[in-house]
């Protein structure tokens, strides 16, 4: 019996001594200095982030967590006077650091971690070229020799990082290496007008088309640690290609090029779960027409199979009942005949309206921007109804039916005004409004054909789709 007891209390004393081991132990060694703390931060996309802190024991500052961890990338300790150094965090997360004060990476040595082992020794290398550059300056060259002289250092260094890639394949500083590398488009093969003369601009767009379906070819998306390194390495670079590039592609090509990222990344923990979440985020706050239907097959695809394992289900709940809301807005879809009092009491319905466009405006009299738009739309109105035979049937969504007569009265709106508080179904369900206005855009046979239009374009928009410039 006493023999069992002791096991018990040796096995839980071993328990114990393990758990109480840090998850992290970075030692920096820095002979000669006098600060009193260093820092320890990392880099995310575009920011900076603190994350620990160690004080000075002879030189020696020890960052330690018992509990935590840390994500692969690239970190750095600094002093209060901002003076840093970067290094890799990879698998090994218990080494040292030991240096002199006097020049930090020069006389950097490394114990426990080859990465980074790796990683000082090719930026000891690369700085003899920076040196061997500067002193170009002192040497009075000519402007040609100079140019010769500092293309050879760069050609050299190039080769060094080359070398550095193939011998060390999976270092974390090969894989920013290969993602600041440009893309190189190869030679388009001619295409000729139906005159025998070259089509520059048909060779201009397959040049593009290459550009864009092959701008990601040096990213390693099953790198998690590209997302914690400076922001030009990955989050700039990523960031310019839905900012600029996918701005005017059409919603089903976005759709497709942005699976085919992700799912380069699936396996890969952080980068799958950041690229899923930051491309369903970006079209769902987009303010281009139609990229809501980007979000809405974001969240079928990778919410509501399952795929967003770090999500409560009841937050993939709440996703997914809102794209389901939101479908009932995409493009095309026919909005249901609505119907809803006037300021009499009469009934009037959506379909009943005979137009070739109609405008379903949903507007509220005590929003501020109602107060800009409405009358902006008002004023087209009454310019271009028999132009283009347009009707509109705008409804309240204010609580307060009196104010809303006095309102409309006030504005002079003599289109048709209805009550929306008493309507044949729950429109501000059915469509999500939770601000407005709202204004769909409706075709004859009351499909969507436009949202999310201003009412200072709402002129153009159907000027281009009467003319047949806009499709879907």
């Amino acid at each position: 019996m006493k023999r069992f007891y002791f096991i018990i209390i040796a096995l839980t004393s071993l328990f114990l001594s393990i758990s109480a081991k840090a998850q992290y132990s970075i030692t920096i060694d820095i002979k000669g200095n006098k600060d009193s703390v260093l820092y320890l931060g990392n880099y995310y996309l575009k920011g900076t982030y603190a994350l620990d802190t160690a004080y000075n024991k002879k030189g020696k500052f020890i960052f330690e967590k018992k509990d935590k961890s840390l994500e692969p990338g690239i970190y750095f300790f600094s002093t209060k006077g901002g003076k840093y150094c970067e290094f890799i965090i990879d698998k090994s997360q218990k080494f040292t650091l030991s240096t002199d004060e006097k020049e930090w990476v020069e006389n950097m040595k490394v114990k426990k971690s080859i990465a980074n082992e790796n990683y000082f020794k090719y930026m000891k290398d690369t700085k003899f070229f920076e040196l061997r550059a500067k002193s170009l300056v002192k040497e009075q060259l000519g402007e040609n020799e100079y140019n010769n002289r500092i293309k050879e250092i760069r050609a050299e260094n190039d080769s060094l990082k080359e070398n550095f890639i193939k011998n060390y394949p999976d270092n974390l500083l090969s894989k920013v290496f290969k993602a600041t590398k440009s893309i190189e488009v190869p030679e388009i093969k001619t295409i000729l007008k139906d005159d025998g003369t070259v089509d520059s601009a048909a060779m201009q767009n397959d040049r593009f088309n290459y550009y864009v379906h092959h701008y990601f070819d040096n990213i390693d998306f099953q790198c998690d640690g590209l997302l914690r390194t400076p922001e030009a390495v990955f989050f700039t670079y990523y960031n310019d290609y839905w900012e600029n590039l996918m701005k005017y592609q059409t919603k089903d090509s976005i759709f497709n090029l942005a699976v085919n990222i992700i799912e380069k990344a699936r396996g890969s923990k952080l980068m799958f779960k950041f690229l899923v979440h930051d491309i369903t985020e970006r079209y769902l706050k987009s303010p281009y027409m139609g990229h809501d239907e980007i979000y809405i097959k974001m969240i079928k695809k990778y919410y509501a199979s399952g795929d967003a394992t770090w999500m409560s289900p009841s937050s993939i709940d709440k996703e997914v009942a809102r794209a389901t809301k939101w479908e009932n807005a995409m493009l095309l879809k026919t909005v249901p005949d609505l119907a809803c009092p006037d300021s009499n009491d009469v009934i009037h319905n959506l379909y009943s309206l005979e137009a070739k466009y109609k405008l379903l405006i949903f507007w509220s009299y005590d929003c501020g921007h109602c107060a800009v738009e409405i009358p902006k739309f008002y004023k087209f109105y009454k310019k271009f109804k028999d132009v283009y035979s347009i009707e509109v049937m705008a409804v309240n969504s204010g609580s307060d039916v009196k104010q809303w007569k006095e309102k409309v009265k006030n504005l002079g709106l003599d289109w048709l005004n209805v009550n929306g508080l008493v309507a044949n179904f729950d429109w501000h369900e059915y469509f999500d409004i939770e601000t407005t206005p709202v204004v769909l855009l409706l075709d004859k046979n009351n499909r969507i054909i436009g949202k999310k239009i201003p009412a200072d374009n709402i002129e153009n928009y159907i000027k281009f789709y009467d003319e047949g410039k806009i499709k879907f």
